[in-house]
């Protein structure tokens, strides 16, 4: 199936910011404006990565994005599972790569082991999420081998546990959107908050832990390849790109 993605010959010498949105992105409305205000004057192409479905993106970026500023480049949903191009609308040929998982069945599995479902709007035909508590996890992943089913399993928080097809990816999908972009991996950075940012962070260069970032990421990340900033939100991005001098510092505005 063909890609809507924007292919461009641009300098491959550029940076791509990554980031998640809940409590990343999202969180300080004039850090955020700023924040975009300064990526634009930089030439750098933003991308938003998150767990959430696009539909339920979407109504959150009508609710917070500034109505001066530029969209992003692209919106990576669904776990990435999902992907957007400004301009061009979804990439049809990503998602056509996950076509046949069976979404079905492990509906069934994680069920019949007793485990609610998240709610409808958390919910896509290649993004499967549950309430698991920690101390089960083993069982229904098990249950899930024993049913042969090829899958990647998303565990943050106390009891959110989220599969996708073993192909799929916050990280493959940023690289993805990276290639289409016109920037080379080894420029990307990534930004986020939990410990469903982390395949982000072991996969990227670069990273930003935002100031308000739960434990569960903080020590898991590895600190040569990663920022943690003191600032929360999107402050917390400013301050790292300010620090890597790919921003002027905001002391000096």
């Amino acid at each position: 199936m063909r890609s809507a993605a924007p292919h461009r010959s641009s300098p491959r010498d550029r940076w791509l910011l990554v980031t998640d949105i809940d409590d990343t992105l999202f969180g300080d409305d004039e850090a955020l404006h700023e924040l975009l205000g300064r990526l634009a004057e930089a030439g750098m192409p933003l991308a938003l990565n998150s767990s959430r479905p696009a539909a339920s993106v979407q109504r959150s970026v009508e609710a917070t994005w500034p109505s001066d500023a530029a969209p992003a480049d692209a919106v990576i949903t669904a776990l990435g599972t999902e992907i957007e191009f400004a301009g061009t609308g979804r990439d049809e040929g990503w998602a056509a790569r996950f076509a046949g998982w069976p979404r079905d069945e492990i509906d069934r599995i994680v069920r019949g082991l007793g485990f609610e479902a998240h709610a409808a709007e958390f919910q896509t035909p290649f993004k499967a999420s549950f309430a698991v508590p920690s101390d089960e996890r083993a069982r229904v992943e098990a249950a899930l081998d024993a049913a042969g089913i090829e899958r990647r399993t998303i565990h943050s928080g106390a009891t959110d546990f989220d599969v996708i097809p073993a192909c799929a990816g916050k990280a493959e999908a940023m690289f993805h959107v990276a290639e289409c972009l016109g920037v080379a991996p080894e420029r990307v950075i990534v930004a986020g908050d939990s410990a469903n940012d982390l395949v982000m962070f072991e996969a990227a260069e670069r990273g930003i832990v935002v100031g308000n970032a739960r434990e569960e990421l903080r020590s898991r990340i590895d600190p040569s390849r990663a920022y943690v900033a003191r600032a929360s939100y999107a402050a917390g991005m400013l301050e790292a790109l300010a620090h890597w001098q790919l921003i002027a510092d905001r002391r000096e505005r």
